[in-house]
């Protein structure tokens, strides 16, 4: 099934809500994946916006997409029902805007280094960390939530060598959990070059983390004491440069790499390679089969096909 109808339906509210992004890539492309059953014989990409010095953090709540143009300043949101809607256009490169369960969001900012919580109008209302033992973050990247609400991210060292300005402090790259009941943030794993993706199991027994400075896929055990067990390669692909990551509905780990998405069976081989308009940078899986992917410079909405229970 295409998903053409669904996407056409507010084509106008685009077109008067955001002229400023370039629409030249607005059109259909075929889905192109070798694994399948994944999409229907005529599945077409879509891209909600193009033209963008980069995109990332695509995340549902609902109905509604939220992702960045972050080099650009962009936060947007995109549906069905609104069309897409520049959320802010002076966003301190702002990625994964994950609900914080009282109508808010928790929010990386790259700009200024932080993990923060912005309200529903995407204004900033906390900082919620910005040091590690009295040394500034590095660039806080990927966030995500576990269902004890600890937020867990991942702080490579991106963009220190063009922006002399910004004093990289911390003598490595890792994984942070904060704790927003104590204010908490516990570095829970080091030794990495540029921990980047990251991604909680189904069942939250594992932690998956993407290093883009390797062609591997990590897994750690996750204790019940929120501290993590060793890592263990759990996949390695042909080429470094891995970025974000995402469990499908039936519970396969879908992986950004240089070359489009590769997904993965649970003992980490891959099952198919999934092409994409532009080197994918993260990946969410939405209502009714609806699949968004940040690729570079555009954002892309197709639809899978939703498994059988």
């Amino acid at each position: 099934m295409r998903l053409t109808p669904l996407l056409n339906t507010r084509i106008a509210v685009f077109l008067w809500t955001i002229p400023l992004i370039a629409q030249a890539e607005f059109s259909d492309s075929p889905v192109i994946c070798d694994l399948p059953g994944l999409f229907a014989t005529d599945a077409h990409w879509r891209a909600i916006s193009s033209g963008h010095a980069g995109c990332e953090g695509a995340q549902w709540i609902g109905e509604t997409l939220h992702y960045a143009a972050h080099h650009d300043g962009l936060a947007l949101k995109w549906s069905a029902t609104t069309g897409l809607v520049i959320w802010r256009k002076d966003s301190p490169e702002a990625t994964s805007f994950r609900p914080d369960g009282a109508d808010g969001f928790y929010v990386v900012e790259q700009t200024t280094r932080q993990l923060t919580r912005w309200n529903a109008k995407g204004e900033r209302v906390e900082v919620l960390a910005d040091t590690f033992e009295g040394k500034k973050l590095n660039r806080p990247n990927d966030v995500v939530i576990k269902s004890d609400g600890t937020l867990w991210f991942t702080d490579p060292d991106w963009l220190f060598g063009k922006r002399p300005e910004d004093k990289k402090e911390l003598s490595g790259q890792f994984v942070f959990r904060f704790e927003p009941k104590t204010k908490t943030l516990t570095r829970v794993t080091k030794g990495f070059d540029k921990p980047n993706g990251i991604a909680f199991s189904p069942d939250e027994k594992y932690l998956f983390l993407t290093d883009s400075g390797t062609p591997n896929v990590f897994r750690f055990e996750v204790k019940n004491d929120g501290t993590l067990g060793e890592p263990e390669t759990f996949a390695t692909v042909a080429e470094k440069g891995l970025d974000g990551l995402a469990f499908d509905p039936a519970g396969h780990l879908w992986c950004c790499t240089r070359s489009g998405i590769r997904v993965l069976g649970p003992d980490g081989k891959v099952l198919g390679h999934l092409q994409t308009p532009g080197r994918p940078s993260s990946i969410a899986f939405g209502p009714n089969g609806l699949l968004a992917v940040t690729a570079g410079n555009a954002c892309f909405v197709s639809q899978i096909s939703i498994p059988k229970p």
